[in-house]
């Protein structure tokens, strides 16, 4: 009777809540559904639980798992021992699509967890450790005010027996209480429009798809169905039916490691990723008690100079990967022995390759896989991310996930510069939203370089060997730097800075190392016309990733304060110039953003500026030369097309490189009283700023920025398939090419941040006045127009350049620059109303001239009314 009154409250509730979403026929179906389980649970609780784990599929380990081999529904089962005891959850995808945010190998979440019994329920409850309270201090018996954890899932005790607890499986996994496997809404209005959503969680198709258990280690594989009935967007190709998506994704329940291993502090002068803890009970400004992820790696011989390992860090080469790279893979990875045995640890890594009838899969935690995937769409070149203790830094399991894309000549984009992508960005991968920074995109940027160092080859007649080398230096440098995250380093953005812009192309000068090192995203180093070619990547740790090595694992001392000192003799030595360091959280890639034009992605040698220079007067002879070298009988225009891109994308991240010098400062992190101790923020000097400007005006902003590459825009025509061009026009669009790449720079140069920064670094030693910038940038944009005809280049430049003026004066519309910056831009636009004010040239140059002045004259007089 009990049971029919608690059915008909159900029915009742859903009658009157849910009746607009669901038929009344589904509401009895899930009435008859609760009922069945209800009975099940009651005739579950009359046995044992030995008895009711019987004819159940057992998968023993550390959190043993039954199966029934009928329904596929499964039992958890909990020692009381593991209750109350922190343990590691990490989700990561073992197959999804790119439009949701998923790929093969991808690095989901990891955090520190653990199981709680409440009555007659078991809790999975999510923990914080970051913050830290001395035990001798009488605050800390406050230590957990106004935190709070997070209470994942709450499922109710099936079975227990002998201190064995046992739950329901699909309460835990077969759904999104341990992490949330679809995307979050883009913060971005617009993006959340065009974005792919996978819909809802259907309970029926939802299932668990593998099981796997060992010692230390459970995982659980279960495949997520979403059902959008009517999708808004339809995703890729890849995608069969949008309506119907499938991810993935695997959950691992990790022990903690429990061994000797000490944490080592983080330091602002060295790179690499950490765990953050804040010192709630410390009377010092500074708060952070931060720890470095690194490996457990200690000697054999600890008296012993230089020792093996007692546990070599061992990468397995996936046999997914070509048999004709797997050389330079192994080569790759195992340089960094060389960086391990400085640090007096010799053979730290080894090298191996999974059999083809491996009896363990790449999503095994308990291998480091160096894995290779061929996608219709490639979220990155290579990304290697790694799992590590929130409590210590203990790297605990790593992978490094390579897209075959990276080595071929597929455009890695949807949109070309030629069909008028506005900017870098939509070069880089968008499909992750919101989450894409979190991954590395060096090898899109590699690929890119890699592209234009092929295609300018072909152009200057480049023999094979020359060829062979940029292929083979090229997924070196990859694999350095990929694995080089595993170990637990960041970017290091400022170390291409070791060299000069012409001993950088010397070979006996760099003998292997182009830069300070691998973590950097350097320009593909081509040599200039009339130069001989050198390395064209680095191929072996630099002198920084030596440093930052022997930091994070040489080995500790036993007496606190000595072992204090040894890490502050090796830390005094960052002001050291092949130590630079600099990482994405400083880096330049963005207008606006950030200081130092040092630290930045494409540049290449110690006067980035002038190593432009060279690299655009390579553009242009590259562009001169192209055509005769892809166009072939019986073939399209596809690699003419896909070589066009390439050579002007090199165009562009050069101008960005140059741009950044303007408004810069060289910000210094050495600490007060080491050795090289400079004041943090120095203005770049005024000369170098000028010479930024004038390289702009010369190959950005001239009339005849993309000359060479007018006689190429009739045959840039990509291969047809089938109505892939519908509702698009396939024309090539070099206006807004060109004035995407414009843009870019002006937003820079333009930005509230950079104009605001002229006028304050003024107060600390900056030379080159906001004023001065401005009318400098003016002169470039007209001056050479002042008596000729306006080209269209020019005219789409000049014009936009009004138009930001305006906003940025408060004409218009409200602005939100600072009043020396409003100050400036009205005045330039005063000028420009007088130096277009003249008859002179063509028709269409008198167009624009009116046109501006018209325009100019609009703006002020609004402002008047």
């Amino acid at each position: 009777m009990i049971a029919l009154l608690s059915t008909s409250a159900i029915s009742h509730n859903v009658y009157a809540q849910d009746e607009s979403k669901e038929s009344i026929s589904e509401a009895k179906e899930e009435i008859k559904k609760e009922i069945k389980e209800e009975i099940k649970d009651e005739s579950a609780e009359e046995q044992t639980l030995a008895q009711s784990l019987e004819d159940k599929i057992a998968y023993d380990g550390y959190l043993p798992v039954y199966q029934d081999s009928e329904d596929g529904t499964a039992l958890m089962v909990i020692d009381e021992a593991k209750l109350n005891k922190p343990f590691l959850y990490f989700a990561n995808t073992v197959e999804g699509v790119v439009d949701a945010g998923h790929f093969r190998g991808g690095f989901r979440q990891h955090r520190l967890i653990e199981m709680r019994r409440v009555f007659d329920r078991i809790e999975i409850v999510a923990m914080t450790p970051r913050y830290y309270f001395d035990p001798d201090n009488a605050i800390s018996k406050a230590a957990n005010a106004n935190t709070s954890e997070a209470v994942l899932v709450s499922t109710k005790i099936v079975n227990e027996e002998d201190g064995r607890i046992a739950i329901k499986l699909e309460d835990v996994v077969k759904n999104q209480k341990l992490h949330r496997v679809a995307p979050m809404p883009s913060s971005r209005p617009e993006a959340e429009k065009k974005r792919f959503k996978l819909g809802k969680l259907s309970d029926d198709k939802t299932k668990i798809a593998a099981i796997d258990n060992f010692p230390a280690n459970t995982h659980i594989v279960v495949d997520y169905v979403f059902e959008n009935d009517t999708p808004k967007v339809r995703g890729g190709n890849y995608i069969t039916d949008p309506r119907y998506t499938t991810i993935s994704l695997q959950h691992a329940f990790i022990e903690l490691p429990d061994n000797n291993f000490a944490s080592r502090r983080d330091d602002p002068r060295i790179g690499y990723f950490g765990k953050q803890f804040d010192d709630l009970t410390t009377d010092q400004t500074f708060i952070g008690r931060d720890v470095i992820n690194r490996w457990h790696l200690e000697k054999k011989d600890p008296t012993a100079a230089v020792s093996d390992p007692v546990e070599p860090i061992v990468w397995w080469i996936e046999n997914t990967t070509p048999v004709e790279w797997r050389d330079t893979i192994r080569n790759a990875t195992l340089s960094w022995n060389s960086a391990f045995e400085k640090a007096g640890i010799s053979n730290a890594i080894e090298v191996r390759i999974q059999p083809d009838d491996a009896d363990w899969k790449a999503e095994d935690v308990r291998y480091n896989v160096l894995r290779w995937t061929s996608s219709p769409r490639p979220p990155f070149g290579g990304y290697g991310p790694s799992v590590a203790n929130p409590l210590t830094g203990q790297i605990i399991a790593s992978d490094i996930m390579l897209e075959y894309s990276f080595m071929k000549g597929r455009w890695i984009a949807g949109e070309m510069f030629t069909d008028g992508a506005s900017s870098l960005s939509s070069q880089m991968p968008s499909s992750l939203g919101d989450d894409a920074a979190q991954y590395c995109s060096l090898g899109h940027e590699l690929n890119a370089g890699l592209l234009f160092g092929e295609y300018a080859s072909l152009a200057k007649g480049m023999g094979d060997i020359e060829k062979d080398k940029l292929l083979r230096q090229a997924m070196h440098y990859l694999i350095l730097h990929e694995v080089g995250h595993t170990l637990g380093l960041n970017h290091n953005m400022k170390a291409s800075q070791l060299h000069g812009h012409d001993e950088a192309h010397d070979a006996s000068v760099t003998q292997g190392i182009l830069a300070g090192s691998v973590m950097d995203y350097p320009a593909v180093n081509f040599a200039p016309d009339g130069v001989s070619q050198g390395d064209f990547y680095t191929e072996k740790p630099g002198p920084y990733d030596d440093w930052a090595i022997e930091y994070g694992y040489s080995t500790a001392l036993a007496d606190p304060e000595a072992e204090e000192k040894r890490l502050q003799a090796i830390l005094s030595r960052s002001a050291e110039p092949e130590l630079a360091f600099g990482n994405d959280a400083d880096d330049m890639r963005a207008p606006g953003r950030h200081l130092d034009p040092r630290i930045n992605i494409f540049d290449m040698s110690g006067d980035a500026v002038e190593y432009a220079r060279d690299r655009f007067g390579l553009i242009k002879s590259t562009a001169t030369e192209i055509k005769d070298k892809t166009l072939a009988d019986n073939r399209s225009h596809n690699d003419l097309a896909v070589g066009v891109n390439a050579v002007f994308g090199e165009f562009a991240r050069q101008a960005s490189v140059v741009s950044r010098y303007v408004g810069g400062v060289y910000v210094d992190r050495t600490f007060v009283g080491q050795e090289g101790y400079e004041q943090p923020f120095t203005p770049v000097p005024k000369a170098l700023q000028q010479r930024a400007m004038e390289t702009l005006s010369e190959f950005v902003f001239a009339p005849n920025a993309i000359e060479t590459m007018e006689p190429l825009f009739a045959y840039i025509q990509r291969q047809r398939r089938g109505f892939d061009n519908m509702g698009k026009n396939e024309d090539p669009k070099p206006h807004k090419m060109l004035l995407g790449a414009q843009k870019n720079v002006l937003t820079h140069l333009l930005h509230p941040a950079v104009q605001m920064r002229m006028s304050d670094t003024a107060l600390y030693g900056n030379e080159y006045s906001l004023e001065q910038m401005m009318g400098e940038l003016t002169k470039g944009i007209f001056e050479a127009d002042i008596k000729r005809d306006v080209n269209s280049y020019r005219r789409n430049l000049q014009t936009e350049y009004v138009e930001q003026l305006i906003k940025i004066s408060g004409l218009e519309k409200a602005s939100n620059y600072d009043h020396l910056a409003k100050a400036a831009a009205l005045y330039e636009l005063n000028r420009i109303s007088d130096l277009v004010d003249n008859s002179r040239g063509d028709r269409a140059s008198k167009v624009h001239k009116f046109y501006l002045t018209d325009r100019i004259e609009r703006a002020f007089h609004k402002s008047k009314s």
